[in-house]
């Protein structure tokens, strides 16, 4: 029995053992679980995060731009980056950066095998989205990829003095100055690995957050003209010298900028050029005898039938003497003193109306403070205060001296004397559009300067200017032009200015265009020489692209009864 009693102590004692030994194990199994699920729980977890996750940065779609019918002018290429950053990459993993390297191709800045840097590196850039993402799937975790837009522009070159640029370092022009509203909030997303290739899933319990996309544009810009004007106005400053060019199309109903087209682009060290329509102001030389002319009209201290002496070549004004341009020698009406420049004339006109009477018209039409359009930069020009005036002061102004205006300026003097007398804001922006709905921006507010018959009557003489008088280069065959040319010898700096500012149809205006050429070679000083077959040729070829700015717009051909039924 004693032997018996042994054995079963011993396996009592072995049953005993196994259960202590099981107990141990179950304790420091729960220690251990305790320990992950507890204890390091949040290590663990992000552990898992950092091998299961794919994190995405997703860049917030910049808004587009598109023209006043439609087309897109400034837009986004959705493209993928592909980085790494060595620290973090084990040296016996450098193989899943070679891979990587593989699965992008001809995309890829390297070759296999890649060497290893110190820092981070840009494997790849400016890969499409569509190859992108499909290899998202089959990149290393340590690899980065981000998705970014690349800014596009259809138009190039021709749409650039209007809209600038973008890039990730810096904006400019319209760009710049909308930024608030095209800019929108990068987002991100995170993917879930998964065993089966090819397969991954948005992690829905991640922080997801969606891009806030910038809202689209659209400007009043017809990129048709832009680019008529753009072509004409390059060709035109290379051959004639001159240091700038500037030519602005507006509608004088609304005040809406149609064309902004200036030259040089770009400055020597690459930058973007100023806008010389709006950022550049000079003296506008005759082209202001239009407004002297209205001014005196609507106070009604001249009429068209008075007669001004313009026998001599010149008129002392406080013991200046103030020249013609050329030789006139007779008795002028109103129309004759415009139609032929004269100074003298003009001058004369100015007179009849007190310092104060007339500095209140120039600026009633806008000069000497911005206008107010959505671009940065903007020169306000200058119109000196009536007390700051010397004996001089009056003559100077009404032959457009002692004066500076940018050409954006003119234009919507020129634009309240083509709708009657309204003076607008310019408007470059039409409207915006955000989720898919289209928001028109109010129309510019404009307020009345001249009387209607005033306006009339100033159309009347600028019309005789063109077809028989300084501006008759700048006739449009087809339809009939109102305009004044202009000539100023800069006081500021040396040289001349070559100006022309017109509208068409001349009796009842639907378009008013402005051409600027800033210090010419010497021949081509003259408006009429410069200026005014820059203004033919744009706006002759504008018509060809919209005939109804001057034949009205067409019936259709349902509304057409032929009467008689004859030929």
């Amino acid at each position: 029995m004693s032997n018996r009693a042994t054995a079963m102590e011993r396996v009592s004692a072995r049953i005993s053992l196994l259960m202590i030994l099981t107990g141990v194990f179950i304790i420091l199994s729960i220690s251990k679980m305790a320990g992950i699920q507890i204890v390091h729980h949040q290590e663990y977890m992000q552990r898992a995060e950092r091998q299961q996750t794919i994190r995405v940065d997703v860049e917030a779609r910049r808004g587009e731009i598109y023209d006043t019918n439609g087309y897109l002018l400034a837009g986004n290429i959705t493209e993928a980056v592909f980085s790494v950053y060595w620290p973090n990459v084990p040296v016996e993993r450098t193989g899943d950066i070679d891979s990587l390297v593989s699965n992008l191709g001809s995309y890829s800045r390297f070759s296999i095998p890649v060497q290893r840097g110190d820092g981070n590196t840009i494997i790849a850039d400016q890969v499409p989205w569509e190859y992108a993402s499909q290899i998202l799937d089959s990149i290393s975790r340590f690899a980065d990829c981000s998705f970014v837009t690349r800014r596009v522009y259809p138009m190039a070159e021709v749409m650039i003095p209007v809209i600038g640029t973008h890039n990730e370092n810096i904006s400019q022009g319209l760009e710049y100055y909308l930024e608030d509203i095209l800019e929108g909030t990068d987002g991100v997303s995170y993917f879930q690995a998964s065993g089966w290739a090819g397969y991954r899933a948005v992690d829905a319990g991640a922080d997801n957050i969606l891009p806030v996309h910038g809202r689209d544009l659209r400007l009043t810009i017809d990129s048709r003209y832009q680019e008529i004007a753009q072509k004409e106005l390059e060709r035109a400053v290379e051959i004639s010298g001159s240091s700038w060019g500037a030519v602005v199309v507006i509608d004088p109903a609304n005040g809406d900028i149609l064309t902004m087209a200036s030259y040089p682009i770009f400055n020597e060290n690459g930058s973007l050029a100023r806008n010389h329509c709006i950022q550049s102001s000079t003296e506008p030389g005759s082209v202001f005898k239009a407004v002297t002319l209205a001014a005196a009209l609507d106070a009604n201290t001249v009429t068209l039938a008075d007669s001004f002496d313009c026998t001599r070549s010149y008129i002392e004004i406080c013991g200046y003497r103030i020249n013609e341009s050329h030789p006139i020698g007779e008795v002028l009406n109103l129309t004759g003193v415009i139609t032929h420049s004269s100074n003298v004339g003009t001058v004369q006109i100015a007179s009849t109306m007190s310092d104060s009477l007339f500095h209140a018209y120039c600026t009633d039409f806008g000069f000497g403070r911005k206008t107010r359009v959505e671009f940065p930069g903007e020169q306000s020009g200058i119109v000196s205060d009536v007390h700051n005036w010397s004996g001089l002061s009056k003559a100077n102004l009404a032959i457009g001296q002692e004066v500076s205006a940018t050409p954006l300026q003119i234009a919507m003097a020129y634009g309240a004397i083509a709708n009657g007398g309204l003076l607008y804001r310019p408007r470059l922006v039409e409207s915006t559009k955000e989720g898919g709905l289209l928001r028109p921006l109010a129309e510019s507010p404009a307020h009345r300067i001249i009387s209607e018959e005033t306006a009339a009557e100033v159309r009347s003489v600028l019309a005789a200017v063109v077809t028989e008088g300084t501006g008759t280069s700048a006739q449009v065959p087809g339809v009939t032009v109102a305009g004044k040319t202009g000539t100023a010898e800069r006081l500021v700096q040396d040289g001349y200015l070559s100006a022309f500012a017109g509208m068409i149809p001349a009796d009842n205006p639907r378009l008013v265009a402005v051409v600027v050429f800033d210090q010419p070679d010497y021949e081509y000083r003259w408006g009429s020489t410069l200026a005014a077959p820059v203004f033919e040729r744009v706006v002759s070829q504008i018509l060809s692209t919209s005939p109804e700015i001057a034949l009205g717009e067409a019936h259709p051909v349902n509304e057409m009864i032929a009467a008689g039924g004859g030929l």
